[in-house]
């Protein structure tokens, strides 16, 4: 009797053991309910207990990652202590930003096994760097959280520098000048650059490709003057070494090149539009502006004022139902010989203009007008002002060559 009590005793054990590791086993699930921190996993006050063990460590680095773009990593956690080591992701502060996103395979894993672990991030935000971590809950007692750290540097696909708007200011009527930029890439070893457009035409433009020096010097520019070579290590290296800005890892050098004789009197903008290989369609855009030097010039006078860059007249504040008339100074720069002024056009078509000659005015080379324009009253009350303004085309006739010459008009009509 007594050996088949021990023999009953030691098979009740052993089923035991055989049911409660196939229960370990077949448990898959772990409930837990995102805002209850009481349903999240928890060690057992007593063992046997399991044991959380990252295989290839818990941070990860991206290395390079351009602005909207999505990745992820797989970490691996093998459980090697006795007992189910039981999982949750993506609790309440689970996760130090909205973007970072842990994925469990499973969430029981038996002893010996191993589970994935997948950390998804996706840059949405403009930044320089980044490093975040999605926090993994556990019952293991010497790992009650586990935090898988990821990082990386935003670089992007293309830029522009000095800016991609320029202002050469204002140039003199012959005045030539070039414009330097460089087309560059912080993700793209290399590329292409596929054509340059300019809608005007009026820009003379060359492009070449830049050797690894130039991209260490312009990502040193804000530091050292492009023939500096030992304070440009010295800026590259410093720039390497910290969470900066990826360096340019390829690009174009550009000269655009302005000839003053091919544009009107006046403000003008001009476009670059550079298409690239770095993306199917992809392009990027120059924005260059500036003022020509205009042959009027209008003298102070009551209710005007002058704007020499611009070549704007302002008129200021009037009755539309009475209308003004506005008699001004105005010199013609650089006359050859005498002549007279046409007006070829005006708008709006209501503004009228006549000019009459100071015969007293005494420089050789310049001639003064006494220019009188007129709003006609009982006009619809218009407001000419920043982007909409009046323009008045004359042309100078008398040399051997005509001369055509603009100004804009701003005024505000109630």
């Amino acid at each position: 009797m007594r050996v088949a009590a021990v023999i009953l005793t030691f098979l009740a054990a052993t089923g035991g053991l055989f049911y409660g590791a196939k229960a370990w086993r077949e448990t898959t699930t772990v409930t837990v309910r995102p805002d209850d921190q009481s349903s999240l996993p928890t060690p057992s006050r007593s063992g046997p207990h399991p044991k959380a063990v990252l295989v290839g460590g818990s941070e990860f680095d991206f290395g390079i990652m351009e602005q909207g773009q999505e990745s992820e990593h797989v970490f691996l956690i093998r459980n090697d202590g006795e007992a189910p080591l039981r999982l949750a992701a993506n609790y309440k502060g689970a996760n130090t930003c909205e973007c970072t996103v842990g994925k469990l395979a499973r969430d029981v894993i038996p002893p010996g096994e191993t589970v994935k672990v997948t950390v998804a991030w996706g840059v949405k935000k403009p930044a320089i760097g980044f490093a975040h971590s999605a926090r993994i809950r556990t019952n293991d007692p010497e790992h009650v959280t586990i935090p898988l750290l990821i990082k990386g540097v935003i670089g992007r696909r293309a830029v522009i520098k000095p800016s991609e708007n320029w202002s050469v200011g204002q140039l003199e009527t012959n005045a030539t000048i070039d414009v330097d930029l460089t087309v560059h890439s912080e993700i793209a070893d290399q590329f292409k650059l596929l054509r340059i457009e300019n809608p005007s035409g009026k820009l003379a433009i060359k492009s070449w490709p830049m050797n690894e020096d130039e991209l260490e010097a312009l990502a040193a520019a804000d530091s050292a003057s492009p023939d500096d070579k030992e304070k440009i290590a010295k800026v590259t290296a410093r720039l390497k070494a910290g969470n900066n800005r990826p360096l340019p890892k390829s690009g174009y050098k550009i000269t655009a090149t302005i000839d003053a004789t091919k544009f009107a009197d006046g403000p003008f903008l001009e476009t670059l539009t550079f298409h690239t290989d770095l993306a199917e369609d992809h392009s990027i855009s120059f924005h260059l502006s500036g003022s020509r030097s205009g042959l009027l010039e209008f003298m102070k006078a009551d209710g005007t004022e002058w704007n020499s860059d611009r070549l704007l007249l302002r008129l200021g504040t009037f009755s539309a139902a009475k209308g003004k008339s506005f008699r001004i100074p105005m010199l013609v720069k650089n006359v050859s010989n005498d002549g007279k002024i046409r007006v070829r056009a005006t708008r709006p078509k209501f503004i009228s203009v006549e000019f009459e000659r100071d015969l007293d005015f005494p420089a050789k080379k310049n001639r003064r007008y006494w220019m009188t324009l007129t709003i006609p009253k009982d006009q619809p009350p218009l407001t000419l002002i920043n982007r909409q303004k009046g323009e008045v085309v004359i042309e100078f006739v008398g040399e051997k060559k005509k001369r055509l010459m603009r100004f804009f008009v701003g005024f505000v009509s109630r």
